[in-house]
């Protein structure tokens, strides 16, 4: 039974519904305490429009003698059902008597009549659903022990019922603002702990995906075990598919070593009858032939392993890099090859303190793509390279390599990164390419969340950009 209940309310779609009605609740209950306030706080001043219409009903008591009646209820009690409306209280300062109220709703006229008793300054005050307005200054004619006129001062308040809920919604018709913030009040811790419940594992899941994009095929039991049942119930997917994709790659891996390892042992022995057909029957041109195709396919079967070798060592070995630790000795050796070759291999750097620039990656597959991007220039240039390192915006690092070789086709921009393409049979065989050098770059930029593509270059050649995310923190 427990175990029943603690599924049902750990329900997305039972926690929406709880959290809807805990708002409304919390905005009455929040309502209710501003009327009880409304209904018991202390007297106000009363509005100048307001004023006028007592003036008014003060001419009004006297015109039709109201006030004498009033005073005849001076020792008495006004029955109850006189103080259905509005009427008039008097209230004599020096006698401190007073005239005109119901036994119960005296406290509240005595009351307010010691808090309120300047009649250049009348308030008004709602109290257990009355409203009392309060004082006036007025002068009653009467007659003295003695039979003659005298004017006696008195103060005047008027006591009307008043439905409190009625003041209390007019008061919030009349004030929006006092609604929108009662409503905000009510639903922001609600809305607050309903977005801590959804938030914390949507950010399990950011990161969990994070780390899959990163090549770090880890399991989190906290998706299948915190959280919402729906939202848990993606986390146990979101599991299934890491260790999925986490035994895909592996065998990927094993597929790709093992073939190539397995193909290192006919060409072994074929590289061995090489060599023993040209010692029995010499130097012909079919001999070169099969020894240049047999060494063509070693260095496929090496370019082979070491994607395979790259893309193992991306998952297990990442730690932050300074951005310059990943070029000086690539950029050194293709300046020295460079040099021999007698090309101009110009280097610009324009990133100030590069040691202060991080990137989380693996060193040894980084500086490899840097150097096939630059020895695919070597190879194609016909005697200019210039390798470009900057900054883009302040988050990403992009390193710029053109030559002023042959170049290729717009078409081509995209076709040349992809395994074993080669644009051009003739030049791939003078060159002794096998395709894959491109593509190591492309797999290698991808594993560190970068992008690198080609175009044409201002030299005439081939321009290959590769961009790099920096890390924002160690």
């Amino acid at each position: 039974m427990l175990s029943f209940f603690y599924r049902r309310i750990n329900r997305l779609s039972f926690q929406l519904l709880a959290s809807f009605w805990l708002v409304i609740f919390t905005t009455l209950s929040i309502t209710f305490v501003l009327l009880h306030f409304l209904d018991s706080h202390g007297p106000e001043k009363l509005e100048s429009e307001e004023l006028r219409t007592y003036h008014k009903q003060i001419l009004s008591v006297y015109r039709t003698n109201q006030i004498y009646r009033i005073l005849g209820f001076a020792k008495n009690s006004l029955p109850t059902e006189e103080t259905s409306d509005l009427h008039a209280v008097l209230f004599n300062p020096d006698t401190k008597e007073i005239a005109g109220t119901s036994a119960d709703e005296y406290p509240d006229v005595q009351n307010f009549i010691f808090r309120s008793n300047d009649f250049s300054n009348p308030m008004v005050q709602v109290v257990n659903e009355r409203r009392i307005v309060g004082p006036f200054s007025v002068n009653v004619n009467l007659i003295n022990e003695h039979n003659e006129p005298k004017d006696v001062a008195y103060l005047m308040y008027f006591v009307s019922p008043v439905d409190t809920h009625l003041v209390f919604l007019s008061y919030l018709f009349a004030h929006p603002f006092l609604v929108m913030l009662i409503i905000a009040l009510a639903s922001t811790p609600v809305l607050l702990l309903l977005a801590w419940r959804i938030g914390i594992p949507i950010t399990r899941f950011r990161q969990a995906a994070e780390l899959v994009s990163l090549g770090q095929f880890v399991t989190n039991p906290d998706l299948e075990n915190k959280g919402p049942i729906e939202l848990r119930q993606v986390g146990k997917s979101l599991n299934h598919m890491t260790t999925s994709l986490a035994e895909l790659l592996d065998t990927h891996q094993r597929l790709v070593s093992s073939i190539s390892h397995e193909l290192r042992t006919p060409l072994t022995r074929l590289q061995l009858a090489v060599a023993l057909l040209r010692r029995r029957v010499g130097e012909y041109p079919e001999t070169k032939r099969i020894e240049m195709e047999s060494e063509r396919l070693d260095k496929m079967i090496n370019d082979l392993l070491l994607l395979s070798r790259n893309q193992l060592r991306l998952q297990l070995e990442r730690d932050y890099l300074t951005v310059d630790s990943i070029w000086n000795e690539v950029i050194e050796d293709a300046e020295f090859e460079a040099e021999h070759r007698k090309i101009d291999f110009t280097f610009i750097q324009l990133i100030k303190h590069p040691e202060r620039y991080l990137i989380l990656g693996d060193k040894e597959a980084l500086a490899s793509a840097l150097e096939n991007i630059l020895r695919n220039a070597l190879k194609y240039t016909n005697n200019k390279i210039v390798a470009l390192m900057t900054l883009k915006k302040s988050d990403l690092m992009m390193i710029i390599v053109d030559d002023n070789g042959a170049g290729v086709s717009e078409q081509e921009y995209e076709r040349i990164f992809k395994p074993f393409y080669r644009v051009d049979e003739a030049r791939t065989r003078t060159t002794g390419g096998t395709g894959l050098g491109l593509a190591i770059v492309v797999n290698t930029v991808q594993q560190h969340q970068g992008r690198v593509w080609a175009e044409k270059s201002p030299f005439g050649g081939l321009r290959i950009v590769m961009e790099l995310p920096l890390a924002t923190e160690k």
